[in-house]
């Protein structure tokens, strides 16, 4: 888990809106911080001044509190280094000999993680209550809805977002990162000080299951059902969606670069019915929700078929987006995937075999191979092939959508699924410039000749 200082990390600016303003919290003492119940033991003087709060040693600086939420006897605390770094104060399970007799304050709680939300909370002026928070959790999709429904919600001038694919603070935009409770509560900051009344937050299982995640003042929580999305991909495709609820039928006119997460899509705008946004509201919204980046996302092209990138990287997620994919292309599908390196080899056969039985083209490729032999995945992935042969094999991703592209012809569409919106390859532990989208863009140009 990383830490979090008064001044985070630069990331990402947004062309358009204001520059980046930074989270700055008040000037805070150890004391007013931690409450009384969250002490089991305390040695040292809690009326001292504190110059920020870190859960991972190599953040902190002189002045810091450090938290210990490795778990008893764990490898990972980084206890010495924190004190040799210049930590004040330590907050953890036990009372660490490295810390006594250096005029640190030592802290035992029973929970040094949730010890560390609260004081987060609290060291960032309680960001959650000055936001409307709503979440949305539970199966696959989460990263999908909660573009949408902050769409519908309201501008994203307005709202931030957290999710899996990119944070977006209201002033700025950062890359993907699961945040512990310093993390979350900082960006919360980041996103009230940006002037937002409110936020989405995708929440991944084992982070919403943390006992921290309880104390957050959620205006709404959205669970997912994985049957949700199985009973839609066998609905026929429609520019017009109907939404049950409370008040009766809804009919929304679907845009096009929409039409691959229609079961998404209908979650999101019965959620925001729910929430109390009018239907001539979320009508006029949906002609502005822009594409969810690297989801069923339609990439433009000149060759009259369709483009769509998505980020299935599991046989049954790219086997759901195949049957939406084939529900709305009138000719052939072809698929352009691969697997990444390093991991658990058992879904690569069954991949292949999803891909086969949804596409008429299936090309297999290079997908974060990382230091494993590129080879070695592709002959994993053959495995779940009832044709080899008819398998096309083209190591360079780029060469890869190439050969898609050039295969498909009118009323077609290719499918380039398993990294998304991911916009760096790794390759022998060395992150390549490769975005799918871009890959597509640079191909039409070449054909084009521009």
């Amino acid at each position: 888990m990383s830490g979090l200082l008064l001044s985070p990390p630069c990331g990402l600016a947004r062309r358009l809106p204001p520059p980046a303003t930074r989270a700055v919290a008040r000037r805070a003492r150890l004391g007013d911080l931690l409450t009384p119940e969250q002490c089991v033991a305390a040695v040292g003087p809690l009326d001292r001044p504190i110059a920020g709060l870190a859960a991972d040693a190599r953040q902190v600086v002189a002045g810091s509190v450090y938290f210990d939420v490795a778990p008893a006897g764990d490898l990972r605390s980084g206890l010495d280094e924190a004190v040799s770094r210049g930590a004040i104060a330590i907050v953890g399970p036990g009372r660490p000999r490295v810390a006594l007799g250096r005029g640190l304050t030592v802290i035992q709680v029973p929970d040094p993680l949730r010890a560390l939300a609260g004081v987060a909370r609290r060291f960032f002026r309680h960001p959650d209550a000055a936001l409307q928070l709503h979440a949305v959790g539970g199966d696959h999709g989460k990263s999908t809805t909660a573009h949408l429904l902050r769409g519908l919600l309201g501008a994203p001038t307005e709202l931030g977002l957290l999710s899996s694919i990119h944070h977006d603070l209201g002033s700025r935009i950062l890359p993907a990162t699961i945040p512990g409770p310093l993390e979350f509560y900082g960006l919360l900051a980041q996103m009230r000080d940006a002037a937002c009344t409110g936020a989405v937050i995708e929440l991944p299982l084992f982070t919403a299951e943390a006992g921290w995640m309880s104390d957050v003042g959620w205006a709404s929580r959205l669970e997912l059902q994985a049957a949700a999305e199985s009973g839609a991909s066998n609905s026929a495709p429609s520019r017009i969606l109907r939404v049950r609820w409370a008040s009766g039928d809804f009919l929304a006119p679907v845009p096009d670069d929409l039409r691959a997460v229609g079961a998404q899509l209908e979650l999101a705008i019965r959620a925001a019915l729910e929430r109390g946004v009018s239907p001539a509201t979320i009508t006029a919204r949906l002609g502005q929700v822009a594409p969810v980046p690297g989801r069923g996302e339609l990439v433009a092209g000149p060759g009259g078929f369709d483009i769509w990138v998505d980020a299935a990287d599991r046989p049954e997620r790219l086997a759901y987006f195949l049957r939406v994919v084939r529900r709305l292309t009138p000719g052939r599908v072809a698929l352009v995937m691969g697997c990444p390196g390093e991991c658990d080899p058992a879904p690569r056969p069954l991949l292949t075999r999803a891909g086969e039985q949804g596409a008429e083209l299936v090309v297999l490729t290079a997908a974060d191979s990382r230091g494993e032999p590129l080879e070695a995945i592709l002959r994993d992935m053959l495995q779940g092939a009832a044709s080899p042969g008819a398998i096309r094999c083209v190591s360079d991703r780029r060469a890869a959508v190439a050969a898609a592209l050039a295969w498909a012809r009118p009323g077609d569409a290719v499918v380039i699924a398993g990294r998304g919106a991911e916009a760096f390859q790794r390759i022998e532990r060395v992150a390549v410039p490769c975005d799918d989208r871009q890959l597509v863009r640079d191909w039409v140009r070449g054909r084009s000749g521009r």
